[in-house]
C-alpha cells in the first residue's frame, strides 16, 4: 500500500468501497469543504493583523514572505474545496480517492507553511515574534483536528509538520533553549493526537447512527407504503363486504320472508295432527334459521362499522316487559320461572339495539337454565342504572368467562345443539354494549348460576320524564281483518304470492301489483283501499318510499306499511322519518298480523 493509500484509507484501484466507509468519507469531505469556505477570511484578517503588529519586530521581507505563503495556501485550499464540492455527487472510488488526496495535501502544505514561521520570522525576530508565531501554530494545530475525522493515521503528520518545527526551533535554535515551552508544545501535540483519535471514533459512530436512522426511515417509508397498500386493499375488501352484506341482506331475506308467510298460510289451512306437527317443526326450523341469519348479518355489520346508534327517548321498563312476555312461552315450556322487577324508567338510547342486547341475554339465561328461575332486575346507582339478568343455570367456569363473548363460542354445547343457539348472541351483546358505551359485567359460579349486568350511565337516564304510560304497550285488543281491502306491492313473485295468500287466509280482500307500472295502471281505475303493504326496493328509479308518499292523498300514513330487506340504518331512519311503519324482512306472520291490526285502528278522514 502506498503512502497516499494509507492516508486515504483505501486504494484507488478498489472496485467497490464499504458502504459505511463510503458514507463516512463523503460526510467528512463535506465538513472539511464547509470549514474551509469559512476560514479563508479569518486567515486573511489574522495575517494583516500579524503584519501590522510584527512589522518592527522582524525583518519585513521575511514577515511578508511567511504571510504570503499562508494566505496563498489558504486560497489554494479554498479552490481545492470548491473543486471537491462540485464532485461530491460522484461517489466512485476514484473520485473519492482524488478528493482525499487533494484535501490532505492542501492541509499538509498549510501546516508546513504555518510551522515555517519559526525560520522566516523567529530566527531574526524578537521574543514577541516568537510568542506570536507559537500562538498561531497552536491555533492552527487545533483547527487541523477536523482532518482527523476521516482517517486518524494521517493526522499526526499534520501536527508534526506544524508544532514539530516549533519544538525543534525552541529546543535547538534558541539561546538559552526554552525546554519548558517545548515540553508544553509536545504535551499539547500528544493531547491533540488523543483528541483526534477520539474525534475520529465519535465522528464515525455518529455517521453510522445517522445512516442507520436513515435506513430505518427508508424502511419505515417502505413499510408505510406497504401498510397504505394493505389498508387500501382492506378498504376495498370492506367495501366489497358491505356490498355483499347489502345484497345478502336483501336477496336472502326475500325467500326467507316468503317461506315464513307461506308457512303462516299453511298453518291456517289446518289439517290432521301429523300435518300440524310437521308445520310446528318447520316453524321451529324457520325461526332458528331466521335467528341465525340475523345474528350472522348483524355480526358482520358490527365488524364492518356500518351500524350506528339512533338515540331516542323510550320506556326501558316497557321494553323489558315486552321482551319477557315474548320469551315467557319458551320459559314455561322448559318449566323455568321468569320474573321481572324493573321500576318505571325512561332512557335515551337506541331502542332497537338495546332490545337486541337484553333479548339475547334473557333468551340465553332461559336456554342455559335446566331448573329454577330467571329474573330481570333493575337497581338504581349513583352513576346510573344497573340492569341484571340473573339465572340459576349451569354457571360458567372462570376460564370460560371471557371466552363466551367470542364468536361461535358456547359453554356446554359441544354437540352444537340448535336449541341453545348459534353462539353469536353474547358476541353481539358485547358489540352493542361497546357501541352504546354501556359497561357489561359478568359474575358466575359453576353449578350455581350467572348474573349478566348492563350499566346504563346516568347521562342516558331521562329525569322527570312522563312515565305514566308505556309507548311499547302490546296488550291492545286484536282487530278482525276480515273484509279489509288491502293493496300489496312487491316485485318478488314468491313474496307477492305468499303475502297475498296469507292475507286472504285472514279474510282480507287483496289486490296485488308486481311493479310501479302495474301499480300505476291499477290506481287509474281503483283507489278504494283500506291498507297498503308496500315493498321499498321496487325499482332503480322509483322506490317504495316514493310510491308511499304519492298514496298519502288516499290513505293516512299509519295505514301504509313498508316492508324492506334493506337493513341499512340510514334507509330505515329515512322511512321512519317520513312517518311510515317499516317492517324488516323476514317478517314473522304474527308480527305482520299485529302490525296490520294496529294500522286499522287509525281512522280514515
Amino acid at each position: 500500500m502506498s503512502i497516499l493509500d494509507r492516508i486515504t484509507g483505501f486504494s484507488r484501484y478498489e472496485q467497490a468501497l464499504d458502504p459505511q466507509l463510503l458514507s463516512l468519507t463523503l460526510e467528512s469531505q463535506r465538513v472539511r469543504v464547509f470549514q474551509s469556505h469559512k476560514a479563508l477570511w479569518l486567515v486573511i484578517g489574522s495575517g494583516l493583523v500579524y503584519i501590522y503588529g510584527l512589522w518592527n519586530e522582524v525583518p519585513p521581507v521575511n514577515l511578508l514572505i511567511w504571510m504570503f505563503l499562508i494566505m496563498a495556501l489558504a486560497t489554494g485550499r479554498v479552490l481545492v474545496c470548491r473543486y471537491v464540492d462540485k464532485r461530491l455527487t460522484f461517489t466512485s472510488v476514484t473520485a473519492l480517492y482524488r478528493n482525499e488526496v487533494l484535501l490532505y495535501v492542501s492541509s499538509l502544505l498549510s501546516t508546513v507553511a504555518v510551522g515555517s514561521g519559526y525560520w522566516w520570522v523567529c530566527l531574526q525576530g524578537s521574543d514577541r515574534a516568537v510568542f506570536a508565531v507559537t500562538l498561531l501554530s497552536l491555533i492552527y494545530a487545533i483547527g487541523t483536528t477536523i482532518n482527523s475525522s476521516i482517517h486518524y493515521r494521517g493526522f499526526p503528520l499534520l501536527l508534526l509538520t506544524n508544532l514539530g518545527q516549533g519544538i525543534v526551533f525552541l529546543s535547538l535554535f534558541r539561546s538559552p533553549a526554552e525546554i519548558e515551552i517545548s515540553v508544553a508544545m509536545l504535551a499539547i501535540m500528544i493531547l491533540l493526537m488523543q483528541f483526534g483519535r477520539r474525534n475520529a471514533d465519535v465522528f464515525a459512530e455518529s455517521i453510522r447512527i445517522r445512516d442507520e436512522n436513515r435506513e430505518q426511515n427508508v424502511k419505515l417509508e417502505k413499510d408505510k407504503l406497504i401498510i397504505e397498500k394493505a389498508l387500501n386493499v382492506a378498504r376495498k375488501a370492506n367495501e366489497e363486504k358491505n356490498r355483499f352484506m347489502a345484497a345478502a341482506s336483501h336477496d336472502l331475506r326475500q325467500p326467507l320472508h316468503a317461506m315464513t308467510l307461506f308457512l303462516g298460510s299453511l298453518r291456517h289451512m289446518g289439517g290432521d295432527e301429523r300435518t300440524r306437527e310437521l308445520i310446528d317443526k318447520i316453524d321451529e326450523t324457520s325461526s332458528l334459521l331466521h335467528e341465525q341469519f340475523n345474528s350472522l348479518l348483524d355480526l358482520s355489520k358490527f365488524d364492518a362499522g356500518v351500524i350506528t346508534a339512533d338515540h331516542a327517548e323510550f320506556r326501558l321498563d316497557a321494553l323489558l316487559n315486552n321482551i319477557v312476555d315474548g320469551v315467557m312461552p319458551e320459559a314455561q315450556a322448559r318449566k323455568i320461572e321468569l320474573h321481572i322487577f324493573v321500576p318505571p324508567v325512561t332512557v335515551r338510547s337506541d331502542m332497537l339495539l338495546l332490545e337486541r342486547l337484553f333479548r339475547n341475554l334473557i333468551i340465553n339465561a332461559v336456554r342455559y337454565t335446566d331448573k329454577g328461575s330467571v329474573a330481570v332486575q333493575a337497581r338504581r346507582q349513583r352513576s346510573g342504572l344497573s340492569i341484571s339478568v340473573i339465572d340459576t343455570g349451569i354457571g360458567i367456569a372462570p376460564e370460560d368467562q371471557q371466552l363466551i363473548f367470542r364468536d361461535y363460542y358456547q359453554v356446554s354445547n359441544k354437540a352444537r345443539s340448535k336449541s341453545k343457539g348459534s353462539g353469536l348472541g353474547l358476541a353481539i351483546v358485547k358489540r352493542i354494549a361497546a357501541l352504546l358505551e354501556m359497561k357489561l359485567t359478568l359474575k358466575s359460579e359453576r353449578g350455581v348460576g350467572s348474573t349478566f349486568s348492563v350499566h346504563v350511565p346516568s347521562r342516558a337516564i331521562v329525569d322527570g320524564a312522563d312515565e305514566s304510560e308505556s309507548p311499547l304497550r302490546a296488550d291492545q285488543p286484536e282487530e278482525d281483518l276480515a273484509g279489509v281491502r288491502t293493496l300489496v306491492v312487491d316485485d318478488d313473485p314468491a313474496i307477492l304470492d305468499a303475502v297475498t295468500g296469507l292475507l286472504r287466509t285472514w279474510g282480507c280482500q287483496v289486490v296485488s301489483a308486481a311493479s310501479p307500472e302495474q301499480l300505476e295502471r291499477l290506481l287509474a281505475t281503483d283507489r278504494e283501499f283500506e291498507l297498503v303493504l308496500l315493498d321499498d326496493m321496487l325499482h332503480d328509479e322509483v322506490s317504495g318510499l316514493d310510491i308511499a308518499r304519492s298514496l298519502l292523498q288516499h290513505l293516512p300514513r299509519q295505514r301504509i306499511l313498508m316492508a324492506t330487506g334493506n337493513v341499512s340504518s340510514v334507509r330505515l331512519n329515512e322511512i321512519r322519518a317520513a312517518g311510515f311503519v317499516v317492517l324488516v324482512k323476514p317478517v314473522d306472520y304474527y308480527v305482520l298480523r299485529q302490525a296490520l291490526q294496529e294500522a286499522m285502528k287509525t281512522p280514515v278522514d
